[in-house]
């Protein structure tokens, strides 16, 4: 899983500006969709030749939770939902989205973003609703599935989702190893490189504790101290805001 890169300091999850994919590098190959029935994949459009994905959670049967630089400057983006290969899951156009207000392309701050679909999702055994809450259980090790890239350096690539778990670090742990972690993030990974972390494409992807209840979303890295090591949106944090604009976006229509 990774995310547009900043190369200049943060590899930021935008996953490399442009052309944000990949997938989980190392991992684990998923092989029933039931075991993370709340991803969904999404595939965005900057122009008609200008293909990029993200990955993003499903929070209720029309709106998507995933990062903010997933929606720089795209003109149109549909998800797919229901399959561990993100090309036979089921289709949904995005109609509208909502990036914070306070979303920062340079720093990076804020990376968060809500996406309306056209039509409800149909839930079902294999489609569900992630959890979410202002006060998560405390957890050492979370789970993190995503269809970004599976190799970085020879950048090669999957369909199949991935899983990997990514050990849990509070904001002023990250402080201690990275020289600027912006307020309303956590890390997840290893301080080293060990081979299982999220890579590019995995931007916006759901980082979960519980098997079900979503606390990050996958956001940036610095590749300079850490390909392993990485930043994440802090979702309980953005509880209040999630819920607003929720609520905004099923009462809208359009881009």
């Amino acid at each position: 899983m990774t995310a547009i890169g900043l190369f200049a300091f943060v590899y930021a999850f935008k996953l490399v500006i442009g052309k944000q994919e990949g997938f989980i590098v190392g991992g684990a190959v998923v092989h029933a969709i039931a075991k993370f029935p709340h991803v969904a994949f999404l595939a965005l459009y900057k122009d008609s030749n200008d293909e990029y994905m993200c990955g993003s959670s499903i929070l209720n049967q029309w709106i998507l939770i995933t990062a903010a630089h997933c929606f720089d400057d795209i003109v149109k983006a549909h998800a797919s939902v229901g399959n561990v290969n993100r090309a036979t899951g089921k289709l949904y156009r995005v109609e509208s989205y909502r990036q914070h207000e306070k979303w920062d392309t340079v720093k990076v701050h804020y990376d968060i973003a809500l996406c309306k679909l056209k039509k409800p999702i149909q839930f079902g055994h294999s489609v569900k609703r992630v959890l979410m809450v202002k006060r998560p259980p405390k957890a050492s090790v979370g789970d993190l599935a995503g269809w970004g890239a599976t190799e970085e350096k020879e950048y090669t690539e999957s369909v199949q989702l991935k899983h990997t778990r990514q050990k849990l670090w509070n904001h002023n742990q990250c402080k201690k190893v990275l020289s600027r972690v912006p307020r309303g993030t956590i890390c997840g990974g290893e301080a080293r490189s060990r081979g299982n972390y999220a890579s590019k494409g995995d931007s916006g992807s759901g980082l979960l504790v519980d098997n079900k209840i979503i606390i990050g979303l996958v956001s940036y890295k610095d590749p300079y101290v850490s390909r392993s090591l990485v930043i994440y949106t802090d979702v309980p944090y953005f509880y209040d805001w999630i819920q607003r604009t929720t609520r905004e976006l099923e009462c809208s229509w359009g881009y």
